[in-house]
């Protein structure tokens, strides 16, 4: 059964818990004539009804907000995520395009430090990563 389908279960419960009090009530009035005491019990038991139904859309707002909210979480970290990855991806064509300029064996020393350079750029960007998570 889903949490949907207990919660569902537990009000309908609930108000069957408050229609049993009020046939109690009642019976105990039977022998009254007054339809202005059936009328009041019947009033305040149906005012009780809408009572649990408030208190359990609160708490359905409620949780709901709090989904909603780990949901947004969630998806900003994953843009946080996603925004890193694309850094990463923009230094590694930055290095592409610097190695495609560069050419000829003297030139290696250059190539090196170019990789270098990106590495610790890629290495900057990961850190951030574990400073976000």
């Amino acid at each position: 059964m889903t949490d949907y389908a207990k919660k569902e279960a537990k009000l309908v419960e609930k108000i069957g818990k408050e229609m049993e009090k009020l046939d109690v009530t009642l019976e105990k009035m039977e022998d009254t004539d007054s339809k202005i005491k059936h009328f009041y019990e019947q009033e305040k038991a149906l005012h009780e009804v809408k009572s649990i139904i408030r208190k359990e859309n609160k708490i359905e707002q409620t949780e709901q907000k709090a989904h909603d909210e780990a949901v947004a979480d969630v998806e900003n970290w994953m843009d946080d995520q996603a925004s890193l990855v694309y850094q990463i991806n923009e230094e590694i064509a930055k290095l592409d395009t610097t190695l495609g300029k560069i050419d000829g064996d003297e030139n290696k020393v250059k190539s090196y430090l170019e990789q270098k350079k990106a590495i610790h750029e890629i290495k900057k960007i990961v850190k951030k990563t574990d400073e976000l998570g």
